[in-house]
């Protein structure tokens, strides 16, 4: 009975832990975004988008010119691009490896904090994820905690600090985890890591308000109904499944081109994605950044259907380039926006009244399939999107879900 009781008492004391280290990892990931907006509040003027477009090339190429530095000094060459696959695989090693040095750690933090602050179109969940995975590893035996546990509790945090808490529930575990417990089961077991979860969200909600993630609206209605929108619906879905499917797929093999073919290593490679970053950005400014606030001005702006459709291809193609020159950070919202912008575009051609409803169907397809994350990218638009879209962007996911099962086939043939 002792030996019981024991046990329970063991069992007991994470929920306690999760808060605490919830709530350690809301702080990291305050600081990583504090710096991160600091820097780019230090740069970027609205100025330089109307007046001087020349500066914002320079300041995309001296961004560059750092990415190249800080890849060029980092302890170890990589051919895979600094993107949201390598956190989830870097969170993956330091449960098993050996803990990285207080040097890889910051040095990558530096990286992601420069990659986001000059611009680069990309989210911050890449470099948070890799950072707090990467610390809470280190910190695991101060804290008593198994080093596995201690970044699964980490990890969790992270996702409740950046995208708020019910997308825990999805997570980034290792889809090849099954077992029989039942859902409610399954439910409860990952009671701390909700915790934890709730904790972050908190702190960054109390210390940092406007951190994190925006609602989006239009004042036109979202409702659809059953006919022929659910029809153009289905059409947004292939459409943007197949932009997040060509970032997927196109990735890889230009990062390994780039390492293998440009010579000089990391440098010229930061400064020659650098000046494509500043160069688009001549087309439109919507190009920088991550496209988290960007799809929300795409919704206030009156877009003609082929601008939507050239700023979703144009911003494919610097996420692409920025990963493959060594930029860090993670694809969601850059998916998201180029999904959203593909389904405002269906929205001018076919006239429709319901732009924020195609624009969240473009949005759950392209991040369903780039990620390959179905219900994380499902779950992330029912928390920006009203409930009049939830449908549709259902009918989206299923769609997404038959072109992601299509591709893996296809490619475990090959």
């Amino acid at each position: 009975m002792s030996k019981v009781a024991n046990s329970r008492s063991q069992s007991l004391k994470i929920y306690p832990i999760a808060v605490a280290l919830g709530a350690a990892v809301g702080l990291v990931s305050i600081g990583f975004l504090v710096l991160v907006i600091f820097l780019q509040h230090l740069i970027w003027r609205p100025t330089h988008f109307q007046l001087s477009p020349t500066i914002v090339l320079i300041l995309c190429t001296v961004g560059g010119l750092l990415v190249g530095l800080l890849n060029q000094a980092s302890e170890r060459e990589r051919v895979n691009a600094h993107d949201l696959s390598e956190a989830i695989s870097d969170m993956e090693d330091v449960t098993t490896n050996q803990p990285p040095s207080g040097k890889v750690i910051f040095g990558r933090a530096a990286l992601g904090i420069v990659s986001l602050g000059f611009g680069g179109p990309l989210g911050p969940e890449a470099p948070v994820i890799a950072l707090v995975s990467q610390l809470s590893s280190r910190l695991a035996g101060t804290i008593r905690m198994a080093r596995d546990r201690a970044v699964e509790l980490s990890v969790a945090g992270s996702l409740g600090a950046l995208f708020g808490v019910p997308l825990v529930l999805t997570g980034l575990e290792d889809d090849s985890k099954k077992d029989d417990k039942s859902a409610i089961e399954k439910l409860a077991a990952r009671g701390p890591e909700i915790l934890a979860a709730i904790s972050s969200f908190v702190v960054i909600t109390k210390l940092l308000p406007g951190a994190g993630i925006s609602v989006y609206h239009t004042k036109t209605a979202s409702n659809i109904g059953f006919g022929l929108g659910l029809l153009w619906v289905a059409v947004i879905a292939v459409l943007a499944s197949a932009l997040g499917r060509a970032l997927a797929t196109t990735l890889p093999p230009i990062r390994e081109y780039f390492v293998k073919n440009i010579p000089g290593g990391a440098v010229p490679i930061g400064i020659a994605s650098g000046l494509v970053l500043g160069a688009s950005s001549f087309i439109s400014p919507l190009i920088l950044f991550s496209g988290h606030h960007e799809i929300q001005d795409m919704l206030d702006r009156n877009y003609g259907g082929f601008q939507l459709i050239v700023l979703a291809l144009l911003k494919l193609f610097v996420v692409v380039v920025c990963l493959a020159g060594g930029w860090y950070g993670g694809q969601i919202f850059p998916l998201a926006f180029i999904g959203a912008a593909i389904g405002l575009a269906v929205n001018q051609f076919t006239h429709s009244s319901a732009p924020l409803t195609f624009a969240a169907a473009g949005f759950v397809a392209a991040s369903a399939v780039g990620l390959r994350k179905p219900m994380l990218a499902l779950l992330l638009g029912i928390l920006l999107f009203p409930k009049e879209t939830w449908i549709p962007m259902l009918l989206a996911t299923v769609i997404a879900i038959a072109t992601t099962e299509n591709t893996a086939t296809h490619t475990g043939k090959k």
